[in-house]
């Protein structure tokens, strides 16, 4: 399934602040079945978040988010986060969700406008998050154009899948 970059993204926040690790993101050595994973994911830095955490919300954090293992964060994709929005990202989990795809964006700003439940829409064509309550914005960063395509295809096997296909093709 692919990831439509092109719509606007509208969602309540949770906040988180900097190194938001994998082990907390995924808890899978814990929880290895999804359901059960999915009630526990982040409690270690919000005890009500799974249990209070609605599809089409919004994670917003600071900087270093997904360091640690190389877990990916398909559980955040299984339970509805919309989008995820961070100052820095650790490069492997920022890989893992492109091949997923589930985007995060970039914004190094963004911990200044937003606080916790506040509603944030998130404009990726225009590389702009506004946070609806207040009306102050921050700048997104783009994705290389192949990053674009990868999350146009459906995530990186079906993008793998495609362009072999139109290589043999000729």
């Amino acid at each position: 399934m692919s990831f439509d970059l092109n719509r606007v993204i509208k969602g309540r926040v949770w906040k988180f602040g900097d190194s938001v690790d994998t082990d907390s993101i995924n808890p899978y050595y814990l929880y290895p079945a999804m359901e059960d994973l999915k009630k526990h994911t982040l409690e270690s830095f919000r005890p009500e978040f799974p249990k209070e955490v609605k599809p089409g919300d919004i994670i917003v954090a600071g900087r270093n988010f997904g360091c640690g293992s190389h877990r990916p964060g398909l559980v955040l994709k299984e339970i509805g986060i919309a989008a995820i929005i961070v100052e820095s990202a650790s490069r492997l989990f920022l890989r893992n969700s492109i091949a997923l795809p589930m985007p995060i964006f970039i914004a190094p700003d963004i911990g200044k406008i937003v606080k916790d439940a506040e509603i944030l829409e998130v404009d990726y064509r225009n590389t702009q998050v506004r946070n609806v309550t207040t009306g102050a914005k921050a700048v997104l960063r783009k994705y290389p154009p192949t990053i674009e395509a990868i999350f146009e295809s459906g995530g990186m096997p079906a993008f793998a899948r495609k362009r072999y296909l139109a290589e043999i093709a000729g």
